[in-house]
């Protein structure tokens, strides 16, 4: 009798088991991330919204707009994302463009309408929950592409194109 119930039992726990993989192997891998970003010299500036569209597990294509001192931030950075389900350490580069910004006094140096840069964000790291929350931050480095000034309560120099500066982010977002 003893016997009988240990086979029911195991029955009936691998007959979940399978159940619980079936369902799980239904379930498409969230590929679109919207989250909101804090940054300091960042491709989308000091604060901004980014999409990612993941088309294969190690892939994103980043889009983002924001805002910083040198005016409205828009890029496109495609990485890649290496690790498991959980965390990935991710890399990319990609360009953006600030647009309107008014950093130089009048008289004071360069000051275009539109500044373009290229950014490198490695090393980064993504955490993600099974529910879709994600966590993100990155490092790197940013380089305009023009000249300009920028002026900040009476100080003030002038950025050369291809000037290598540092810059970071980190972020929260929701996969789905």
């Amino acid at each position: 009798m003893p016997a009988r119930r240990f086979f029911l039992f195991v029955a009936l726990v691998t007959t979940g088991a399978r159940s619980a993989s079936a369902q799980d192997e239904l379930r498409s891998p969230a590929r679109h991330r919207l989250g909101a970003d804090l940054g300091l010299a960042s491709a989308l500036g000091l604060v901004g919204v980014d999409y990612q569209f993941a088309p294969a597990p190690w892939m994103r294509l980043e889009a983002a707009t924001g805002w910083g001192p040198t005016g409205a931030q828009f890029s496109m950075m495609p990485k890649i994302a290496l690790g498991g389900g959980t965390c990935a350490f991710t890399a990319g580069v990609g360009a953006s463009l600030a647009i309107g910004g008014q950093q130089a006094a009048a008289g004071h140096g360069p000051d275009p309408d539109v500044i373009p840069w290229l950014n490198v964000d490695l090393p980064g790291v993504e955490c993600r929950s099974p529910s879709g929350l994600s966590v993100q931050a990155t490092l790197g480095l940013t380089m305009p592409l023009v000249d300009f000034h920028w002026d900040l309560a009476d100080v003030g120099d002038t950025v050369k194109a291809g000037t290598i500066l540092p810059q970071g982010r980190a972020g929260i977002g929701w996969w789905f």
